[in-house]
């Protein structure tokens, strides 16, 4: 179906601006969302299954979407949790494979309505240059004055309930011999807990409303806490939790939870003006100098002063000087605000697994507790 087979939609921002396209994927119309912006080149099935982006409309900056197809075990979770998705184009067209599909099937079939034929460099220069904005999506039954009084009826979705939409159900994964781990799926990709079992451990998934009492009578060697959406100063009951078990059991932050540690230990966090969102983030070693390229889906960042906690601050970002990631060895933390496991993305930062998992050694007896 070419664009101008399809029915029109329209994007408006809340501050009035105005983007025509064309309908593709799910017709649950109209949806709002925070405007955000993803830089990958590929990998864009991983990006909408990503739970990161519940309650955001994403757009890939990359001109043409969908050229590859999808595969089903691609997906990082099976429910889309972003509100739609825009793209220059979709292309109908890719390489026929057994398992493979078209990126609109996807759409469809899991809710997720989109735009294409939208200049999306012109949208991501409003948002480089204004900030974060809410945006409306509709199809040519909602007009310029409806979606525009929609996109301006909320402000940022607050991040409590995102969280809770997308934290999974408790269970245990898979049984190994070499330790035992928590793991809080906070929004959690897939891939973080498949490089979890990939150090020969076991798991038990917590959902967000873990309690530091069962993590510790469980007797786990380590925790991981995940990623995930939202501010994280809007989920206080998780980091009341978090500041229990600091300096009881290592723990390892991914993303969301590397923001959840630093606002345990009495640190802030605060909003970016259009956040870090795509596959190609330089971030420095400061012991090193060592430039690494990685993932990155998030829009607040911790403020430097953490390191007033007693942490030392080891990784920041090239383009921003942002905090990356800190680590505090006497209460045996390690944080990130990068995502190692990738997916998309360079493996570049994959050894923050293992290099984790061996200072636990270092740390303490795990046997101790």
């Amino acid at each position: 179906m070419s664009f101008v087979d399809r029915p029109r939609g329209r994007l408006v921002l809340a501050d009035g601006s105005q983007f025509d396209g064309y309908l593709v994927g799910a017709r649950t119309l109209p949806v709002r969302g925070e405007l955000v912006f993803n830089t990958s080149m590929t990998g864009y099935q991983e990006v909408i299954t990503d739970p990161s982006y519940a309650g955001q409309i994403l757009v890939m900056t990359y001109p043409q979407i969908g050229n590859y197809g999808v595969v089903a075990g691609d997906s990082e979770r099976e429910k889309i949790a972003a509100r739609a998705l825009v793209v220059r184009e979709l292309s109908p067209f890719f390489s026929p494979a057994p398992g493979r599909d078209s990126l609109e099937n996807l759409m469809s079939d899991r809710g997720l309505p989109g735009l294409t034929g939208i200049d999306t460099r012109a949208v991501t220069r409003c948002i480089r240059s204004r900030g974060a904005v809410m945006a409306a999506i509709g199809g040519q039954t909602h007009g310029y004055d409806e979606l525009l009084a929609l996109a301006r009826s909320q402000s940022f979705s607050r991040g409590e309930s995102l969280v809770e939409s997308v934290s999974g159900s408790p269970g245990s994964v898979a049984v190994a011999t070499g330790g035992r781990a928590a793991v809080v799926d906070l929004g959690m990709k897939k891939s973080i807990l498949t490089r979890i079992l990939d150090l020969g451990v076991s798991a038990r998934v917590f959902d967000a409303a873990f309690s530091a009492k069962e993590v510790i009578g469980g007797r786990f060697d380590f925790l991981v806490l995940s990623n995930g959406p939202g501010d994280p100063a809007d989920i206080p009951r998780v980091v009341a939790e978090v500041r229990g078990l600091i300096g009881r059991i290592p723990i390892l932050g991914i993303c969301l939870g590397h923001q959840v540690v630093a606002l345990a230990l009495g640190g802030r966090t605060y909003k970016l003006k259009f956040g870090h969102r795509g596959a190609n983030q330089p971030v420095i070693d400061r012991g090193t100098g060592r430039v690494f390229i990685t993932s990155q889906n998030h829009g607040y960042a911790v403020a430097e002063d953490i390191i007033d906690a007693g942490v030392s601050l080891n990784y920041t970002n090239a383009n921003d000087g942002t905090v990356e990631g800190f680590a505090d060895d006497a209460r045996m933390i390690a944080c990130v605000q990068f995502h190692p496991e990738a997916s998309p993305g360079p493996r570049d930062t994959s050894f923050v697994f293992r290099q984790f998992h061996q200072q636990i050694k270092g740390w303490r007896d795990v046997e101790a507790y």
